[in-house]
């Protein structure tokens, strides 16, 4: 009788691992939740040490940084867009303004990205929303769509002297 139940609970632990080994073949390489990355990043390439007060026409440099975690290569664009207080943008709805810039770079899985990028602005102006948005390309339909990705900086623009 003891042998018996010896020899279930080992039977029973082989099936176990058996089943594990042969899910985590099949599962090998599949994303499970995938998901693309984007950031700002100051020109000390550190979140949070972006320029706050500009003059108009001034250059400035920030950093781009892109993560594919889409578990295939993807070929990515982003936008930059200048808007206000009142400009809406979310993660279904770009903001409804033309680019004033934009970057474009294809990763592999698990591939990331950094890239300085000079700006200016040349109007003055106060709460300018400067807005980052991802947008992935769908060989299936041959564009660019917005990915629901995006970031913001907000700037002051003070006239130029002269």
């Amino acid at each position: 009788m003891i042998d018996e139940e010896v020899s279930a609970v080992v039977l029973a632990v082989i099936v176990v691992i058996g089943v594990f080994s042969v899910s985590q073949a099949f599962l090998a390489g599949v994303v499970v939740e995938p998901f693309s990355e984007l950031a700002v990043l100051g020109p000390n390439q550190k979140i949070g040490d972006y320029p706050k007060n500009l003059t108009a026409g001034e250059n400035f440099t920030l950093y781009l940084y892109v993560g594919n975690h889409e578990g295939k290569a993807m070929y990515y664009r982003v936008y930059v867009k200048l808007g206000d207080q009142s400009s809406i943008i979310n993660e279904t709805t770009p903001l409804d303004a033309l680019p004033m810039a934009q970057y474009e770079t294809i990763l592999s899985h698990d591939q990331t990205w950094l890239e300085p990028i000079t700006l200016h602005i040349d109007e003055p102006g106060i709460n300018y929303r400067l807005v980052f948005e991802l947008w992935a390309y769908k060989s299936e339909e041959s564009i660019f769509t917005y990915h629901g990705r995006w970031n913001q900086i907000w700037l002051n623009v003070t006239s130029s002297v002269g």
